[in-house]
């Protein structure tokens, strides 16, 4: 079964706007808290639990201006995952680090909370994954990122098969991500789509408006 997600903001509105605009047109929404320092992008429980009225599908893609090298931050995620519970999301996506701390952090609270993470590589930095092994989480494969950068989209869903709970998939221009897919490969694109139905996993598009987020879905309908 193919299952396709849309980030929370693609049309210039709240989330609860967006999710019920989505219905019927994904099957999955992405819901972004990027900016925990932000004034206003908390959950918002009555938000949150309106959210998980709606009957939808989500993941959750959780603050990522925090250095989690640093085992005090954790306590954000966990807020926030305990804000979000309502909404009912399988999984909250973290940002992958370079840092040993990082991993350490990452083992500890995974272990203590049991809160369903997949990391995602935030760059060029896919070749981390490995590290992630003997660790409860999942990987977020950010397919985008993994093209943007030059790397061999393919080869990675490959590698890490089992683990790989999530994709993040948007255009690369040459020079900006969270572009149309319109720029990206359909051989590239056929290859994803059948891992992400032989495997189960949601294809979420990061395209952050509507024109080409909708777009990205015909293509991918296409195939």
């Amino acid at each position: 079964m193919r299952r396709i997600a849309a980030p929370s903001f693609i049309k210039k509105a709240d989330r609860i706007t967006n999710v019920r605009h989505l219905k019927g047109i994904v099957d999955e929404v992405e819901l972004l808290y990027m900016s925990s320092l932000y004034e206003g992008d908390e959950p918002d429980p009555a938000e949150v639990e309106a959210l998980g009225a709606e009957g939808m599908r989500f993941n959750v893609h959780m603050p990522y201006d925090i250095d989690l090298a640093e085992k005090a931050n954790w306590a954000v995620i966990e807020r926030y995952a305990e804000l979000l519970k309502p909404s009912g999301a399988y999984t909250h996506t973290i940002h992958m680090q370079e840092q040993d701390l990082f991993f350490e952090n990452l083992s500890e609270f995974a272990e203590r909370t049991a809160v369903p993470l997949t990391v995602e590589n935030s760059g060029d930095d896919a070749d981390l994954f490995g590290r992630l092994r003997g660790i409860p989480v999942q990987i977020c494969a950010d397919l985008g990122h993994v093209i943007h950068y030059g790397g061999d989209a393919g080869r990675l869903l490959e590698a890490y098969a089992a683990e790989i709970g999530l994709i993040h998939l948007h255009g690369s221009d040459g020079v900006r991500d969270h572009q149309s897919l319109v720029h990206t490969d359909k051989g590239v694109l056929k290859t994803i789509m059948t891992f992400s139905e032989a495997h189960q996993v949601t294809v979420c598009i990061e395209v952050f408006e509507e024109k080409g987020f909708l777009e990205s879905l015909d293509i991918l309908l296409s195939l």
